[in-house]
């Protein structure tokens, strides 16, 4: 395996050079470097990635626009479906292909390859796809192995600056993968239509607001949203405060009976990542412990797509469902 990734890193280290090379004598510079006037979609271009959790600010210079997109996180895989592009996707996650998540479920249908997750993915099955552009963020880590090594090799790749976590993040991460695949007015027209659905009424959440405890259906059990997570940036757009925090908890994980009955939420968020339903959540919220809680009478259940940041537009519908729920709350 290692023999074969050195091969696939020398050769893609040779096309690399050999795309570096300057022309031939009987070649003309309109001919060797066409000006961005002269590509389609204004290419070649230098997209400007900020510094962010991925790392310093960076360049990612394309030639072309991209006709072959390895999408290596959930968010950026709806992204270049959303932006009219399904058709140049090669390997999605396949979380994607879940109608609890993704909103392009045909379009992903029809991509040749899937992965479980980026953290589980290695460089070389990206490299043999040859794809001219791959995109993913730092949610897993994976820009600081997988990313090193496809920069290495000379594969076209964009790291995004932050995860997906927070409308601001959602909003830059966009335009960054509109103006990678030249679809820079489609990119704006998806943050405007986010930036003002997802707006915050004045004095939406503070001190006073209820207390909602955030669950999720992941590897066959319940796990609780905490920490710097999409949702719960919804939750406070809808007036309402994550329990996590009254916890102390600070990372998405585990969550037991006895954490539930000492944060006493006024309502519980149940958020369906799987396609389940509630069914994996039914054992806990049915412990008499947890049962006798006044707030534990107030659930609400939604898909994925509806809360998470790779609903894109799904989620302004979301916000909605959140809203009227949240005002119904103690």
């Amino acid at each position: 395996m290692k023999r074969h990734l050195l091969a696939v890193l020398a050769a893609a280290a040779a096309l690399s050079l050999a795309a570096c090379a300057s022309p031939g004598a009987g070649a003309s510079p309109a001919e060797s470097e066409p000006t961005a006037s002269e590509q389609p979609g204004g290419f070649p271009r230098v997209i400007e990635v900020p510094a962010g959790a991925s790392g310093a600010a960076s360049e990612l210079r394309l030639e072309a626009a991209p006709e072959s997109i390895a999408a290596l996180d959930y968010e950026s895989a709806e992204v270049v479906a959303a932006l009219g592009l399904a058709d140049r996707l090669v390997l999605v996650p396949e979380a994607v292909t879940n109608p609890a998540l993704g909103g392009h479920l045909e379009e992903m249908a029809a991509v040749p390859h899937t992965i479980p997750v980026a953290m589980e993915l290695d460089a070389e099955t990206v490299i043999e796809l040859q794809p001219d552009l791959v995109i993913m963020s730092p949610r897993h880590g994976a820009e600081t192995t997988i990313g090193s090594v496809l920069l290495s090799a000379g594969v076209p790749s964009l790291l995004l600056p932050e995860s997906w976590t927070d409308i601001e993040s959602v909003s830059v991460n966009v335009g960054l993968i509109g103006e990678a695949t030249g679809a820079d007015d489609e990119a704006a027209a998806l943050q405007g239509e986010l930036e003002s659905g997802l707006s915050a009424d004045p004095g939406s959440s503070s001190s006073s607001s209820p207390r909602v405890l955030v669950l999720t259906n992941q590897a066959g059990r319940p796990f609780v949203t905490a920490g710097a997570a999409f949702p719960l940036e919804l939750l406070e757009l809808a007036g309402a405060r994550s329990a996590s925090d009254d916890l102390g908890i600070e990372i998405t994980g585990p969550i037991s009976v006895e954490q539930i009955v000492q944060a006493d939420p006024d309502g519980i968020l149940l958020i369906d990542m799987n396609g389940s339903g509630d069914r994996l959540f039914a054992e806990m919220l049915g412990n008499p412990a947890v049962a006798a809680l006044p707030g534990a009478g107030s659930t609400l259940l939604v898909q994925g797509r509806e809360v998470q940041a790779l609903g894109l537009t799904a989620t302004v519908d979301g916000l909605a469902k959140l809203k009227e729920w949240v005002g119904g709350l103690g």
